[in-house]
């Protein structure tokens, strides 16, 4: 049992609000628990100077001073800028960049995750929210007949799953989509993104750390099983929110 009520396959109560901000190109309103993260997608008509064919997809990530309990900095720091980079590699693998150009050249889409409320997976639940902003603002650029074809790949969702302590006995035990209380207290503590490729799902990228432990190849391959299973449920919520804002 986990402090929260949940089965260790279980992952928090999970949203998404698509259109949350009516002015972005692509916007959602991800809520994980009590994790909860703006993504808005912006388009802009240029890309860096060194590509020299197609588009180019980027993040920038922040937490709001209040997002934690102890107030922040705006300024991301070292740990802002590193899961800047992991967004924008995790989000690049859902885009045929070379297809994200129109006529007059290559567009960039700059996807900005802005954390208002933090209590773990923040870094997961922006990957997962700003697929969904990235989808809309493509939607709009293919709408507006800007792009020759549809440049996306399967949707690109990310979880967070670790071998944390048990409730009662203390048993460390692998879990997934930890929040704040776990996730402070977990033994080994893993982020997986992976993108729906139809039949399966691949992996983009695989972090994981021993915090004060070592885990055998058995845990690690449990907390994989664990991992799809929650991307599986955060993909068909992609979807179902991304068919909302269609509609």
């Amino acid at each position: 049992m986990r402090h929260d009520g949940r089965a260790l396959d279980q992952l928090r109560p999970f949203t998404l609000e698509p259109g949350f901000i009516g002015q972005a190109h692509g916007s959602v309103l991800v809520s994980a628990g009590r994790t909860r993260v703006i993504c808005t997608a912006s388009i802009e008509s240029r890309t860096p100077k060194w590509l020299s064919d197609g588009g180019w997809v980027t993040a920038e990530y922040a937490m709001l001073p209040g997002a934690t309990g102890e107030r922040g900095r705006r300024d991301p720091g070292g740990r802002g800028k590193e899961i800047m980079r992991l967004i924008g590699r995790s989000l690049r693998q859902a885009v045929d960049l070379g297809k994200l150009k129109g006529e007059d050249g290559g567009f960039s889409i700059v996807c900005d995750c802005d954390v208002i409320e933090a209590d773990g997976g923040t870094r997961t639940a922006s990957i997962t929210g700003a697929y969904v902003a990235l989808r809309l603002a493509i939607d709009k650029l293919l709408a507006e007949g800007k792009l020759k074809e549809d440049p996306m790949h399967g949707p690109v969702a990310a979880v967070s799953v670790g071998i944390v302590p048990r409730e009662g006995d203390g048993e460390p035990t692998p879990m997934l989509d930890l929040p704040y209380h776990e996730d402070s207290r977990a033994v080994v503590d893993f982020n997986v993104i992976m993108r729906d490729e139809g039949e399966a799902l691949g992996l983009v990228e695989v972090q994981g750390t021993g915090e004060s432990g070592t885990f055998s190849r058995g845990q690690l391959d449990r907390m994989l099983d664990l991992a799809e299973g929650g991307v599986r449920s955060l993909v068909q919520a992609q979807r179902e929110a991304i068919a909302r804002a269609r509609s």
